[in-house]
């Protein structure tokens, strides 16, 4: 080691350049505290002897400013002194000092310390290395992980409606991830399709779940499927992907303002709750179901709760990082006093505020132990959309051509699927008229439930009048679906395109056929009173609504045949 001796005794000095020599360490030596801190700065050596009485500075005042001199490298300071009193001794440990050395001189004691103060640099030395081996490795970590942000941002967030009017939300991340996911998308036909889930965990692991479930909300909620289908699909991607201890709570909603319904499935997530304007709870919905990923699911798993919709119902649901909240003394939030905002005192339009401002008191500066989300639905407003949704589902438009496609659905296939995203999907891939998506569900969405629900199941749409008989109404679907044994619905499609103008070589659009034929024994269509103006029920609307969107709508043989014809423009 090279060694700094400082001490202004020439024969002191003389006699440990000896001894220091003799052991092999290089010597630079100062006659003073300002010459030592000098040479210290010139040498840079690795190791102090210093004296503690000097003249222009004394040795506490030199290895003090030694001390600062070196910064996050460790010279170890010995000092060189007569003082064996313990207000001297501490005085030389508070100036930085790391052992003091007794004069006079004792050859085996001084290497003995100086091989002591080599080993703890070493140490020293070994542990500098391995924090910047650690710094260079967190700034590689936090590269990566603000790339992985970015990307995460970028597939669960584009697209997501959480900016609809009819809703408000919050949520609080733990970490730079966040384990609970909230995405929201229209569907083909105008309703809103809302996803809240809560992965087992926190941060980037229980992140990593959430690009492949948002993808498979999104995808499916534009081609049309149910939340029921949507359910199947993420929990087998889950399956395929997750460990075995990663799962998903999670709570699908659609609401859907021209049904009038909101379709629920809760699996491990708290209760959703619904008030009217009294900003009383008067519906909740418990989960009922496994959260995702744990198993597979059967029939009874993808089954939804289906509730007519009021316009004075709000719609809440969280997170369990909500109740599980804690506050600087380890108190929880709580359901008790989550639900005492719902006594009625507090107005409507404030509720949701009201929690939010309640939680975040309550937690103050306390340490987050969960993700928390919270979002409420207003149902006055599900009809409104979102600034910029027409922009986002527009598709390109090919050069239109004649096609023609024909599907026959038995009962045992009826039972097991819903055939209309698939044919609506097949449309838009043969054709993919911009802007007509929405209309075309439509229009195959009424035809394909008249041919279901009152031709094969033979549902009277007059029961959806009263609250008890919307519930009732699709009770009953799921039992006459389900005992369907036999029946069928055909359904036939086509695809002409208009003719040009003249001097204008480029189709100007095309007319879709589609034909809808069940087995069922039909209906009088002279005696279907169906309108529009006025009508606020939950039925009497769909032949109306066809008739407002086709340029023809029959019906033929004993009403259980309807040909409808869509004409469609660039």
């Amino acid at each position: 080691m090279k060694i700094l001796l400082v001490d202004d005794d020439p024969i002191n000095r003389t006699i440990l350049q000896r001894l220091l020599g003799k052991e092999g360490h290089p010597v630079v030596t100062a006659s003073n505290g300002v010459e030592g801190v000098e040479r210290f700065i010139e040498h840079q050596p690795d190791m102090v002897l210093m004296d503690i009485r000097m003249p222009k500075m004394n040795g506490y005042e030199a290895a003090m400013e030694i001390k600062r001199l070196s910064r996050s490298r460790f010279t170890p300071i010995i000092f060189l002194t007569a003082v064996t009193d313990e207000e001297g001794l501490v005085q030389c440990i508070e100036a930085g000092g790391d052992d003091f050395l007794t004069k006079p001189f004792n050859r085996p004691i001084l290497q003995a310390k100086i091989s002591a103060m080599e080993r703890i640099s070493r140490l020293h030395a070994r542990l500098r290395e391995q924090k910047e081996e650690l710094e260079q490795h967190q700034e590689r970590i936090h590269q990566e992980l603000e790339i992985g942000n970015h990307l995460f941002a970028h597939i669960v967030k584009v697209g997501n409606l959480l900016d609809a009017p009819c809703l408000n939300h919050w949520t609080s991340p733990m970490s730079l991830f966040n384990g609970d996911l909230l995405v929201a998308s229209y569907n083909p036909v105008g309703g809103l399709n809302i996803l809240l889930g809560d992965f087992t965990g926190h941060g980037l692991s229980a992140a990593v779940g959430a690009m492949p479930v948002s993808d498979i909300f999104y995808e499916m909620t534009a081609q049309g499927f149910s939340i029921g289908d949507m359910v199947e699909a993420m929990n087998a991607k889950l399956l395929a992907i997750m460990p075995t201890r990663m799962f998903l709570a999670a709570c699908l909603i659609e609401v859907d303002p021209r049904q009038k319904s909101l379709n629920i499935w809760n699996g491990g997530l708290p209760d959703v709750l619904i008030t009217d304007n009294t900003c009383r709870i008067i519906h909740r919905v418990p989960s009922n179901h496994m959260p995702l990923g744990v198993t597979q699911l059967t029939r009874e798993d993808r089954k939804v709760e289906i509730l007519e919709m009021r316009s004075d119902f709000r719609v809440f649901l969280h997170s369990d990082g909500v109740t599980e909240a804690t506050n600087r003394d380890g108190a929880m939030f709580g359901s008790d006093r989550l639900e005492s905002h719902f006594s009625g005192a507090q107005a409507p339009e404030t509720l949701f505020s009201a929690i939010l401002d309640d939680l975040k008191r309550f937690r103050g500066d306390a340490k987050q132990t969960d993700d928390i989300s919270l979002l409420e639905i207003v149902c006055a407003q599900a009809g409104e959309e979102a600034r910029g949704v027409d922009a986002r589902r527009q598709r390109a438009t090919i050069t239109p051509s004649p096609w023609e496609a024909s599907f026959t659905f038995s009962a045992l296939t009826l039972k097991a699927v819903d055939p209309l995203p698939t044919i609506l999907n097949m449309v838009m891939t043969l054709q993919a008229p911009a802007g007509h998506r929405e209309r075309l569900y439509t229009i195959l969405a009424e035809l394909f439930s008249n041919a279901l629900d009152h031709g094969l199941l033979r549902l009277d749409t007059r029961t959806k009048k009263t609250p008890e008989g919307f519930i009732r109404y699709y009770a009953q679907r799921e039992e006459r679906l389900a005992a369907l044994e036999k029946g069928s619905i055909r359904i036939q499609l086509s695809h002409t395109p208009l003719p040009s103008a003249p001097n204008d070589a480029r189709a100007p659009g095309g007319e879709i056929r589609i034909l809808m034929e069940d087995s069922g024994p039909g209906f009088d269509i002279a005696h279907i009173h169906s309108h529009l103006v006025g009508n606020t029920g939950h039925g009497g609307r769909g032949i109306a609504l066809m008739r407002s969107l086709c340029k023809e709508l029959t019906y033929q043989g004993c009403g259980n045949r309807a040909i409808a014809v869509y004409h469609w423009t660039q």
